[in-house]
This record gives structure tokens, C-alpha cells and sequence, in this order.
């Protein structure tokens, strides 16, 4: 059976990741590392309340963990203020579990009493963090068939895009999105500029940040060898101009790096000797 396994890989300056044994206490509980612990909502709430009862605080001694609750209640509540704290603290502790959040709907704003609609959490984490990359590998059950026989590894870029988007519902007229560097002297760049013509538009803006794509494409070509696997990389730049960049990072790195490797294992038989790059979706 195969169910999905996730975990955010961040590009953190920080020696220890996560927490491991470092002795026992005088209860003869295994002394944990410090970590940042953020609980979440419903069902996994429940379940993880549990399984921190009934097989976690028996055994490891828990005192050096910082505890956030993300609930939808107490991040209202808090003004956000619940989030950030937990964000700075990942930042500063490097280690981290979450739980499943919610990211209210409009409907779940007025079932749970909220003074407003919250964003996302994941996205302000993955900025705070400088995500690199969400893995969600297959998780597979001895006795058990279903899907695919062989591990199946999936690498998705953490941070930019629409999670990072800012958005505004404006009438008829004209949206002009305008690039202002930092560096003195340096140009302002009208990124795009066009008419609105309906009555109601929403508009977004949002931007894909490029520095980390060559930490994530070595993440992600060194599990892909080391698991034996051939690696696909996909985009949908025929339509998105956009992805071009985060593709050709990608094929540099893999060709500098990787491709006599991943040649000398026999992974790339059927690929033309390259990395296979099909188009999601191509239009």
C-alpha cells in the first residue's frame, strides 16, 4: 500500500536537524534534542494527542520541546501572532514537526467563529524557513499491493508561487505590476501591464524565487541515485515562460554533476541521456 509521506526540506544554516536520543534522564526516559512541536486541527489533532500520550511522553522526555498550537482559534485569537512566534522559533531551533493545519474556507470562518479569513500557514513557514523542497515519497507495506510496486519519489519546490500571492478584487481600468530594485541605480522594470475590462477581476501577483533551485535540483537528483531511480523533472513551461529558468538550473546541474553517475548506474537507458522532462499538462 502506498500512502503519502511529507516533509519540508530547508536550507537552514543549523548542525542538528532533528532530535535524537542524547542520554537518558533519571526516569530512565531518552533525553530528547530541542523541537519545535506544532499541533494542528480535527482528526490528526486527535490522533497525535495520542500517539504524544500513549507512545511518545512514556518514553522520551519532552521538556526541551517547544509547543505552538496552530488551531484556527488560537491563531484568531492571537492575531497570527500564534504563527509567527512558531515560525521564528523554527528558525532558531531547526527542528521541526507539524501537524496538519487548517487554512479556513469562507465557510469554515463562520462555523469556527473566526474574526476574519486566515492564509495559509505552510506558505508563511516555507518563506521563514527558506523551503527548499516538500518530499512526498510512497510508503510501501510488506503483503500489501497497490499502485505502483516500485518507490515513487516526488520533490516540490517550498516556497513562491501562489501560495505567496497577494490579491485584490478591483473593477474596470488598468493594473500595471512594477518591478523597484534595491540596488541603487538600478532600473524599474514594468513586469506587465493591461486593461481590465469587466465589471469584477480579482488580481495576483506573486513571484517564484529561483536562489534555492539548485539546492533543491541536488536534493533531489542525489535521492533519486541513491534510491536507484530515474529522475523526472516537470514542468509546464510551454505554457508558463516563466519555468524556463527552474528547468535549465536543473539541467545544468544534473549534466556538471550528476549524469555521468546516473549513467553508470543504468538509469538512463530509455532517456536519451538526460534527465526526462515531461510537460504537465502541455497546451
Amino acid at each position: 500500500m502506498m500512502l503519502a509521506a511529507a516533509t519540508l526540506r530547508r536550507a537552514l544554516p543549523v548542525a542538528r536537524r532533528w532530535s535524537s536520543a542524547a542520554g537518558l534522564t533519571a526516569s530512565g526516559k531518552i533525553e530528547s534534542l530541542p523541537l519545535v512541536y506544532i499541533s494542528g486541527e480535527e482528526m490528526t489533532r486527535y490522533a497525535a494527542q495520542l500517539m504524544m500520550e500513549n507512545w511518545i511522553e512514556p518514553h522520551i522526555d519532552t521538556s526541551a520541546w517547544e509547543f505552538f498550537d496552530l488551531s484556527c482559534a488560537a491563531r484568531d485569537a492571537s492575531g497570527d501572532q500564534t504563527l509567527r512566534d512558531a515560525v521564528a522559533a523554527g528558525t532558531r531551533v531547526g527542528a521541526i514537526f507539524k501537524e496538519p493545519t487548517v487554512t479556513p474556507s469562507a465557510e469554515q470562518v463562520a462555523e469556527f467563529g473566526l474574526s476574519k479569513p486566515l492564509p495559509s500557514p505552510n506558505g508563511a513557514m516555507r518563506r521563514g524557513w527558506n523551503g527548499v523542497t516538500i518530499s512526498r515519497d510512497t510508503i510501501h507495506i510488506d503483503g500489501v499491493e497497490l499502485g505502483f510496486k516500485s518507490p515513487v519519489l516526488f520533490e516540490r519546490h517550498a516556497v513562491g508561487g501562489e501560495y505567496g500571492a497577494g490579491w485584490k478584487e478591483v473593477g474596470k481600468g488598468r493594473l500595471v505590476t512594477t518591478f523597484f530594485p534595491d540596488a541603487e541605480g538600478g532600473d524599474v522594470v514594468v513586469v506587465d501591464a493591461r486593461v481590465l475590462g469587466d465589471d469584477r477581476n480579482v488580481a495576483v501577483v506573486y513571484h517564484n524565487p529561483l536562489d534555492n533551485v539548485e539546492a533543491l535540483a541536488h536534493h533531489f537528483f542525489s535521492r533519486t541515485l541513491a534510491a536507484g531511480v530515474t529522475p523526472y523533472v516537470v514542468t509546464k513551461k510551454t505554457v508558463f515562460k516563466w519555468q524556463e529558468p527552474f528547468w535549465a538550473i536543473h539541467k545544468a546541474v544534473f549534466d556538471e554533476c550528476y549524469k555521468d553517475k546516473f549513467a553508470k548506474a543504468g538509469l538512463l537507458e530509455a532517456t536519451g541521456g538526460g534527465p526526462p522532462h515531461p510537460i504537465s499538462h502541455p497546451a
